[in-house]
């Protein structure tokens, strides 16, 4: 008995050739292999995406980020004048503040001078007036 005989089909089939898929088989086959495609494609397209956004996230962040450090800079600046004109008027309201100036000045302009001992008046304090105010 050879293997051939037990190969072929037996009954009604026996005179057909069996292929690799059938009519019926070859449609959905197809369809497989155009889901499969279109999963490919679809995940390849998911990752270009993912991709792509994560990248315009990162010069979306970086793009803020110079902005506001420009904004930080120029603030920093206005600041620093700031503080310097501060510093500038507070040595203008010292240098006026002197003895030496409020003499010089009140000579000058009102005609004064500073008082000596003997032109200073002492005058007394009432009672009253030392009591602590609520």
């Amino acid at each position: 008995m050879s293997t051939d005989a037990l190969d072929a089909p037996r009954g009604p089939l026996r005179g057909r050739t069996v292929e690799k898929g059938s009519h019926w088989e070859e449609p959905q086959g197809r369809r497989v292999e155009k889901r499969a495609r279109r999963r490919a494609f679809v995940g390849k397209a998911a990752f270009i995406l993912a991709v792509a956004a994560s990248l315009s996230s990162v010069v979306w962040r970086q793009t803020e980020g110079v902005a506001r450090q420009r904004e930080l800079t120029r603030i920093q600046n206005e600041t620093s004048i700031a503080e310097a004109e501060r510093v500038e008027w507070a040595n203008r309201i010292q240098a006026l503040q002197t003895r030496a100036r409020i003499t010089r000045v009140a000579q000058q302009r009102l005609g004064l001078h500073v008082a000596r001992d003997d032109e200073v008046v002492l005058l007394p304090i009432a009672a009253g007036a030392l009591e602590e105010r609520p």
